[in-house]
């Protein structure tokens, strides 16, 4: 199967376009990163409609070197006791510049304006440490919106391509 691959930065926190959320209650936090297992299922759950593969072999000890990487941040969004989703990013501080490794919500969440809210959050978050940009890859594969959302909060793609998986 042939998947297109999108690669998109923003390069200035003036450049974002914001997007709200009306979801009462919801707060997004920097998870701590002790709970291996915590962490696998959410990338489990929420990636498995969107074939996330890459981490799915990983054993926990794995998952807790991934985790204790010092420029990893790793956030959660929750509604009460509820886990609604997560985003985590590498911080490349040689590179000056903030990947966004994976986002993603909770199916129950779809439709709600989460996934933009949560990308607003991201990006704000990212900006904390000064990078020159911050960058996505997002595909076919992913959410139908995930590019959209990506354009809409100001991103722009730099790069396509086309791959066989």
């Amino acid at each position: 199967m042939n998947v297109q691959r999108y690669f998109l930065d923003i390069n200035s926190k003036t450049d974002l376009i914001p997007s709200e959320c009306g979801i009462a209650g919801l707060i997004i936090e920097e998870n701590d990163k002790s709970d291996p297992q915590y962490c696998k299922f959410l990338y489990q759950k929420i990636g498995a409609d969107f074939h996330w593969k890459d981490r799915l072999t990983w054993s926990l000890e794995q998952w807790g070197n991934y985790l204790n990487k010092s420029n990893l941040k790793f956030f959660t969004a929750r509604i009460g006791s509820d886990v609604a989703g997560f985003y985590e990013y590498l911080n490349h501080h040689d590179k000056k510049e903030v990947e966004l490794t994976y986002m993603g919500i909770f199916k129950k969440y779809f439709g709600k304006k989460l996934g933009g809210y949560l990308l607003t959050h991201a990006l704000r978050s990212g900006w904390v440490h000064n990078p020159k940009r911050i960058w996505v890859h997002t595909c076919t594969l992913d959410h139908p919106n995930a590019l959209r959302n990506y354009i809409a909060r100001g991103m722009n793609i730099f790069k396509k391509e086309s791959v066989k998986v």
